[in-house]
């Protein structure tokens, strides 16, 4: 149980650099690397933070642009020579400017994408230098919101024994340098506490202005007290939710993915269909399970032949979760019979 939670800290944690879009107006300091980040322009940023590393072991800049491109990728096998440079890059920084908020940052967050690529017992015992990584990032740096929203998401789902403190998430969301961060941090909290009505009201009244680190955390926490009603069997209370994440935010999959839940769930299946159609081509389409849904609506709808072409797209790209894949081979067999 402790390592499941943990598991579930690092990801959120690695999942706000590798999922979000470009994060807030001045993410970075050095101007070169700000416009090349904005730019999703990773090579570009990769080459500038090498060199520049090479020049000077502690610029922190560098240092952090070496962090998120090594973060770009996941969490897979090809992507540990990223991680583990990035690491020794930010410990060197640390070594040489221990106050340097950027380099605890950098090596918190890859830190915690590398323990979920080793397992469970590496990621418990990095537990502890994760925190502290993390933690010296808010110390040194109590305005940058990105480093705040990496260290409550640790403080919430990390089990006690390795870190974690609720009454700690709290501190810092209502010590946050805005309100709106404030707001949105403890809707974070409520979601913890599986108030996912509440969190979604809340989130509405978030207004990140020009904070895109602020404007990410506050979509995707809408998306995941949205999916949890969904989940809980009460699909249409997040319609409202979605629909504003359709809205704000076009050309990410995750409002629409919600939607077509919510439609699905109401047994509206043709228009989820519709939905579920348009995700692969939008930013982040490729996370969601989308032929396993569309076949399970197919397959509500009498049209059997399209359902189990679904399903076995489905089980033969075998990146669904082990339930989805399980319940599809059933489907599957129950269609072929």
């Amino acid at each position: 149980m402790h390592r499941n939670k943990l598991s579930a800290a690092l990801a959120a944690i690695v999942s706000t650099m590798v999922f979000a879009g470009p994060a807030q107006a001045q993410f970075f300091k050095d101007p070169a690397l700000e416009a090349a980040y904005l730019g999703q322009r990773f090579t570009e940023l990769e080459a500038a933070g090498t060199a520049r590393v090479a020049a000077r072991a502690d610029d922190a800049q560098a240092v952090l642009a070496l962090a998120i491109v090594a973060l770009r990728g996941g969490n897979g096998a090809d992507d540990a020579p990223r991680r583990k440079n990035s690491i020794g890059h930010a410990e060197t920084c640390l070594q040489r400017q221990p106050a340097a908020a950027a380099c605890h940052y950098s090596l918190g967050i890859v830190l915690s994408a590398q323990a979920l690529s080793e397992g469970m017992l590496k990621a418990a015992g990095s537990a502890g230098r994760i925190k502290e990584a993390l933690t010296q990032a808010v110390a040194l740096d109590t305005q940058w919101y990105p480093a705040r929203s990496a260290l409550t998401e640790f403080y919430l789902v990390a089990p006690a024994m390795l870190g974690g403190s609720t009454g700690k998430a709290r501190d810092l969301a209502r010590g946050a340098a805005s309100a709106e961060q404030a707001r949105a941090l403890e809707a974070r909290l409520l979601i913890d506490d599986e108030k996912y009505d509440a969190a979604l009201q809340a989130l509405a009244l978030v207004r990140p202005g020009g904070d895109n680190a602020l404007a990410d955390d506050a979509a995707g926490w809408t998306y995941s007290a949205g999916i949890a009603l969904v989940n809980a069997g009460q699909a249409a209370r997040a319609r409202t939710a979605f629909e504003r994440l359709v809205r704000e935010r076009p050309d990410d999959a995750s409002g629409l993915w919600g939607l077509a839940r919510v439609q699905a769930e109401s047994g509206a299946h043709a228009e989820a269909l519709k939905l579920f159609g348009g995700i692969p081509a939008l930013s982040g389409g490729e996370r969601f399970p989308v032929d396993y849904r569309s076949g399970i609506s197919l397959q509500a709808l009498g049209q059997k032949d399209a359902a189990r072409a679904a399903f076995g797209r489905f089980i033969k790209a075998g990146k669904g979760s082990e339930k989805a894949l399980d319940d599809a081979r059933a489907r599957l067999a129950s269609l072929s019979a």
